[in-house]
This record gives structure tokens, C-alpha cells and sequence, in this order.
């Protein structure tokens, strides 16, 4: 089997509960039960629920149409740490694994600031071994993850986010670089179907750098996402109520 069927049939594997059995009974944010595995629901006023033990896994397509499994984990809450100036502030760490042996991973601290989740740090690891750490960055004062501020959930609300952004890649030049994004809603709830699965979903565009768009089911999270050279579709999810 090659690589790219064995991704596959791993990702597919992933798409349901114990490689077999579906979760029939759980729907998407206003949404029907599909083919996607899934359970439990959040508060419905947050995009992005955040409690230990939440995980989300998606199938990552890239530009040559390549799958590969993604799994993200909130784990315990603790110090954010290293050197930026947020290292004293308390926020949940992520873990997310991607690839086949999940070796291609990152490790960040992010957290629910009012009406928003941050993300203050980032580690990302080797794909193969040793599997060291290769790059550390932060963020000063944060990088938005999402923003639940009601009037920024709104269609055709547009906001501007401004950060430094500080790279430290292990046995390289240290780089500060100032960041500047435009946040659009474009739809405030649109039907979608992701992997075979309903959901009702508020969708935004960043640009920057890059330009990447983030549909978002309430209660659940992330449900799909498109980059410039690859899109992500959830799987299966376990979100605590």
C-alpha cells in the first residue's frame, strides 16, 4: 500500500468512534447527524469550547490532494512558560499531532480572554527523529485564534489585529517581526456540509500574509478550514458540555 492510501485509510479509520462504530445520535451546532463521528456538545455561545480533554480530528488534504490525519488535544491549564511576556499568564496547552506516526507535531498555550481566544506560544517539533524541539515562537501581546465578541459575529464585520510576533528557531538568528491581519465575517450562519456531516457555521476570512478562511460551529469548533496549500475538514470530536 502506498503512502498516500495508507493516510488515507488511517484518516477514514479516524472518522468514526473505535474504527467502526459511528456516533449516530450527536448533531453539528443546529446541524444533522452524518457520516463524521462526534460527541458532545458545548456551550453554544463559543466557537471554540475550551476544556481539558477536548479534541478535534480532521483530514488534511494538501495541494497535490495528499491526506493526512490531524488530531488536536486541549490538555491541562498551567503557565504559558518560556520567554515572552506572557510566560507568568495561565492558558490551556494544545497538543496537535499530524501525520501517520503523529511525529509531525506543535505544543501552544492558548487561552479565553473575555470574549476571545489567544494563542501566546508555540513549539514545533522535528517530523522525524530525534524529534527536538526545531522552532519556539510567541506573541506579544497574543495572535487571535477566534473572536466570540458579538459584534465581531456579525456578516460583513471586519476588524484589524496587530501583534509582534518573536521566531527563536533552535541554532538560529532570533526575528522580531510586526504582524497586521484583517478579520471579515462573511456569513453569520450558513448551512454547510463538511465529511458528510451538517453543521450551521459562522464563516471568516484572515488575510495577511496569506489569506486562510475558518468555518466554525457553535458549541463544537473548528469544522473546516482553507489555506493556501491545503484545506482541513473535521473528522470526529469529543467536546465536554
Amino acid at each position: 500500500m502506498s503512502n498516500p492510501q495508507a493516510a488515507l485509510a488511517i484518516v477514514v479509520c479516524l472518522g468514526v468512534v473505535a474504527c467502526g462504530t459511528t456516533d449516530p445520535g450527536v448533531t453539528g451546532s443546529a446541524g444533522t447527524s452524518g457520516a463524521a463521528g462526534g460527541g458532545g456538545m458545548g456551550d453554544l455561545s463559543q466557537l471554540l469550547p475550551l476544556k481539558t480533554g477536548n479534541s478535534w480530528t480532521y483530514l488534511v488534504t494538501d495541494e497535490l490532494g495528499v491526506p493526512t490525519p490531524k488530531t488536536q488535544t486541549v490538555m491541562e491549564a498551567g503557565p504559558v512558560g518560556g520567554v515572552g511576556p506572557n510566560a507568568a499568564v495561565t492558558a490551556f496547552r494544545f497538543v496537535t499531532k499530524k501525520g501517520i506516526d503523529g511525529m509531525d507535531e506543535t505544543v501552544s498555550w492558548q487561552a479565553r480572554v473575555g470574549t476571545r481566544v489567544v494563542r501566546y506560544r508555540e513549539q514545533s517539533y522535528m517530523r522525524t527523529a530525534p524529534h527536538a524541539l526545531e522552532l519556539e515562537e510567541y506573541w506579544d501581546p497574543s495572535k487571535l485564534r477566534v473572536d466570540e465578541t458579538p459584534a465581531h459575529m456579525v456578516a460583513g464585520a471586519t476588524w484589524l489585529e496587530t501583534d509582534q510576533e518573536t521566531k527563536l528557531p533552535v541554532g538560529g538568528t532570533p526575528s522580531t517581526t510586526p504582524v497586521e491581519e484583517r478579520w471579515t465575517v462573511t456569513a453569520e450562519r450558513q448551512p454547510v456540509t463538511v465529511q458528510g456531516r451538517s453543521y450551521e457555521v459562522m464563516i471568516v476570512t484572515k488575510m495577511g500574509s496569506s489569506m486562510k478562511t475558518y468555518w466554525w460551529a457553535r458549541g463544537i469548533g473548528k469544522v473546516k478550514e482553507i489555506g493556501a496549500n491545503q484545506t482541513e475538514e473535521l473528522l470526529s470530536y469529543q467536546v465536554a458540555p
